[in-house]
């Protein structure tokens, strides 16, 4: 089970973590893939709800993105 740091960016809305954001690039800002936004939260910030909605999210994605890559 990975443990997140205080410092660790997510989605202020739907609790993404900023690993799986997309788009930017080098002068852009990067956006949440699932609901478009571009707020942020610090882990240390979020509510004990928040985390482990933020925590399930982040083991759905990684799955998703391990399985692309087999």
């Amino acid at each position: 089970m990975r443990k997140f740091h205080d410092e660790e960016m997510f989605c202020k809305k739907c609790g993404l973590h900023d690993t799986f954001w997309s788009s930017g690039g080098s002068w852009g800002i990067d956006s949440c893939p699932i609901c478009g936004s571009q707020e942020t939260i610090l882990y240390k910030n979020m509510s004990i709800l928040q985390r482990a909605k933020a925590r399930k999210l982040f083991y759905e994605w990684w799955a998703e993105k391990r399985m692309g890559l087999e």
